[in-house]
C-alpha cells in the first residue's frame, strides 16, 4: 500500500499517483488527524478488498463440480463438455427435469467462467408467459405490444 507524500503536489499528480496505484495523496504541510484519516481509510479498503477475494474464492469453492453428487461415465461426460464450455464465450442452454440439478450445473458453469465476477442471476422461464418469453429476457421497445413500457 502506498500513500503518496508530497511538497509540491498539484490535482495532476494526485489523479496520476492514484492511477499507478497509490492508495491516497497528501500535500505537505498536513495535520496529523489527516495522516491518520488517510491512513484509516487505505487500511479499510485493503481490508474490503481481501475479503472480497475470500468471499470471491469462497464462492467458486462452493458452486465447482464437487457440489454436484452423483458419478456415472453419463455425469462424467457432462463434467467434461463442462470444463470445455465454461471458459469459451459459448452461450449454455441446460435442459432436464425439475429436480436433476440443472441450477447447480449452470452455476458451477458461471463460476468457471471468464464472468465469474459478473452476477448470477436465476430465471424460472416457466413462470413466463410464452407469448413475453422473449421480451422478459432480452426487453422489449416501448409500445411493443400491450403493456409495454
Amino acid at each position: 500500500m502506498v500513500i503518496l507524500i508530497t511538497a509540491y503536489g498539484t490535482i495532476k499528480d494526485a489523479v496520476k499517483a492514484v492511477r499507478l496505484g497509490a492508495a491516497d495523496y497528501l500535500t505537505k504541510p498536513f495535520e496529523k488527524e489527516e495522516l491518520i484519516l488517510v491512513v484509516n481509510r487505505a487500511l479499510r479498503a485493503r481490508k474490503l478488498e481481501r475479503e472480497n477475494l475470500e468471499l470471491k474464492s469462497q464462492l467458486t469453492e462452493r458452486f465447482s463440480f464437487d457440489g454436484i453428487i452423483g458419478r456415472s461415465s453419463k455425469l462424467d461426460e457432462v463434467f467434461t463438455l463442462v470444463s470445455k464450455v465454461a471458459p469459451s464465450d459459448s452461450t449454455v442452454l441446460l435442459l432436464g427435469e425439475s429436480g436433476t440439478g440443472k441450477e447447480l450445473l449452470a452455476k458451477a458453469i458461471h463460476y468457471a467462467s471468464k464472468r465469474k465476477e459478473e452476477p448470477f442471476v436465476t430465471v424460472n422461464c416457466s413462470a413466463i408467459p410464452e407469448n413475453l418469453m422473449e421480451s422478459e429476457l432480452f426487453g422489449h421497445v416501448k409500445g411493443a405490444f400491450t403493456g409495454a413500457i
